[in-house]
């Protein structure tokens, strides 16, 4: 089936956060009708029949076996082909019209109406091809009110939304970048202090960068890593997973990356993390320091600095971990660290 939007159709900037309106013509009338990138389904009760009776058959399709049809199972069928039929952008625009004005509702306001509908738009969009068309019916309009909404649900769900919107999908990775969503976000995360509001930003910031040289660029422009300086050491396991995870990426994908992080004085924070008694974020504390040591002669250097006490802090936190199954990553990690900057 067509996706929007349609051949015809005047295109938008790949920049814009809105598409432009469709034509009212034929050429479009299916793209109205909601039906985008979804497949091909029955449209008709003997179209039903025929795709059932085509995905039961057995090995020997020339076996068949025709009985008559009650009106019980007619009906079933019948049900079943209404459920099967669901109108994606009907369902889509509908949350959109929601949520358009979301930052103008008040503090005292309920708001499940409006979390509602973001999990809706949510349950579809982790399809690459419906985040994109998603973009492409003005669904990126309601992401600027979201962010800047009083309530801290609804700030967080926004977050979600982007960070969904651009996982592993570039079109949407650029769209979010050329209209200054980065610098949106890094604020939000610097400033708000609702813990749930700050995770999600990092998620979002995580999937607009990872693989993506402009969002890593506009990290650098905005102060990101100085940011991540802090909330890697906020009091907060959460953050210190999200923010060690994203680090560690960026520094495979972005090698220099390393060498501003040294500057940033990221080694002793990470050696007094792992100092400290273990957490769920030390596996990703001590996979980050990994990733930092890795063909980079300053990070080792640093590592063996006399005044940070690393040698003996790694030979602590192995005696803790060693032969522990649950524990198999760390030790996989410490030993590969004092291979490295200890022998």
């Amino acid at each position: 089936m067509p996706s929007i939007p349609s051949k015809n159709e005047k295109k938008a900037p790949i920049g814009a956060l809105c598409a432009p309106p469709t034509p009212q013509d034929s050429s479009t009338s299916n793209s109205n009708n909601g039906n985008i990138n979804q497949p091909r389904q029955p449209t008709n009760l003997p179209g039903l029949l025929r795709f059932a009776m085509d995905s039961t058959c057995g090995d020997d399709p020339t076996e068949q076996h025709f009985l008559p049809m009650d009106e019980d199972r007619k009906k079933f069928l019948e049900d079943a082909l209404k459920s099967m039929t669901i109108n994606v952008v009907e369902v889509l625009q509908e949350q959109i019209k929601k949520l358009i004005k979301v930052d103008t509702i008040k503090e005292a306001d309920d708001v499940t109406e409006y979390l509602e509908a973001l999990e809706t738009i949510l349950d579809y969009i982790d399809n690459i091809d419906i985040a994109n068309d998603f973009h492409k019916i003005g669904g990126f309009l309601i992401l600027k009110p979201c962010l800047n909404s009083g309530h801290p649900a609804v700030q967080a769900g926004g977050c979600a939304l982007i960070a969904e919107l651009c996982q592993n999908n570039p079109y949407c990775q650029n769209i979010i970048i050329e209209n200054e969503f980065v610098p949106i976000l890094l604020h939000i995360l610097n400033t708000d202090s609702n813990s749930l509001v700050g995770v999600k930003c990092l998620y979002a910031l995580s999937a607009i960068s990872r693989d993506n040289t402009d969002g890593f660029a506009q990290l650098i422009r905005y102060g990101g890593f100085n940011i991540f300086m802090k909330t890697l050491q906020k009091d907060d396991d959460r953050f210190r997973i999200k923010t060690a995870f994203l680090l560690s990426s960026l520094c495979r994908s972005q090698p220099d990356l390393k060498s501003r992080l040294i500057f940033l004085e990221i080694i002793p924070v990470l050696i007094s993390l792992i100092s400290e008694e273990r957490k769920p974020s030390s596996e990703h504390i001590l996979s980050l320091l990994l990733s930092l040591v890795e063909d980079n002669a300053t990070a080792l250097n640093e590592c063996k600095n006399p005044q940070y006490n690393f040698k003996e802090i790694l030979q602590n936190y192995i005696s803790k971990v060693e032969n522990k199954e649950e524990y198999k990553e760390d030790e996989e990690y410490c030993k590969r660290l004092w291979h490295m900057i200890f022998t």
